[in-house]
């Protein structure tokens, strides 16, 4: 573990795994690495808010085929986890800021070399009431971790962002129902350890009731499999 700042951050994820990462039977969570991933790839957090985390659960649940975690969420739960960071890029500041644009400059001539495209942001569908599949986002803070790398400067261990989502909460403000900040772990040694949140007040399974859970979780898998939803992007 690495001396720097703690935080605390919460994911969204079926009770079966959030057991088993509490218990130790599962000792982390697989990086996601999708083009259209928000903040690149990592291991995706909701900062200090397990109450939002547990709606991106619910939503995974109710709209199975939007396909908004890797895996289906069929008992919607929170699992949180001590983080501990020096190396942060962080889009709340200026500095953070100068970077994506100094990224996106050169994902943008590399492009352009290749005779590709530039990736874009987008909506999933007609519904979405935000920009959810954030291709060029993603692109640009993936091309930043290889400016570093190829700089030989320390690599970033977190990318952390505000994300205005939602509706706003009363007419004419900008305050949004489902405004968050997302966090994208890229260093999985800086995470010390993962706890259940007591503000959802729930328990850990008995073994009976986490076979049952497990054998519900082989049902939504083979359900998936034989549906084979089209878009997957992040509510």
């Amino acid at each position: 573990m690495n001396a720097g700042h703690l935080t605390l951050a919460y994911h969204g994820c079926d009770i079966t795994v959030r057991d088993r990462l509490v218990k130790g039977a599962l000792a982390h969570l697989t990086p996601s690495a999708n083009r259209y991933d928000w903040l690149g790839d990592g291991v995706y957090f909701f900062e200090g808010d397990a109450e939002r985390a547990l709606n991106f659960a619910q939503a995974s649940q109710r709209q199975a085929s939007k396909l908004y975690s890797a895996r289906p969420i069929v008992s919607p739960a929170v699992v949180g986890a001590v983080l501990c960071t020096s190396r942060c890029w962080d889009m709340t500041t200026m500095t953070g800021r100068r970077e994506y644009q100094v990224a996106f400059e050169e994902l943008r001539q590399s492009q352009e070399l290749n005779g590709r495209p530039m990736p874009i942001n987008r909506p999933a569908d007609g519904e979405d009431e935000s920009i959810l599949l954030r291709g060029l986002d993603c692109a640009t803070f993936n091309m930043g971790h290889r400016i570093r790398a190829r700089d030989g400067l320390p690599a970033h261990q977190l990318v952390r962002a505000a994300f205005y989502q939602g509706r706003p909460v009363v007419d004419s403000s900008e305050f949004r129902s489902g405004t968050h900040l997302q966090l994208a772990l890229v260093d999985p040694e800086c995470l010390i350890g993962w706890f259940l949140p007591r503000e959802l007040g729930s328990g850990l399974l008995s073994e009976q009731e986490l076979q049952e859970a497990d054998a519900a979780m082989a049902r939504a898998i083979r359900a998936r499999t034989a549906n084979k939803p089209r878009v997957r992007a992040s509510p």
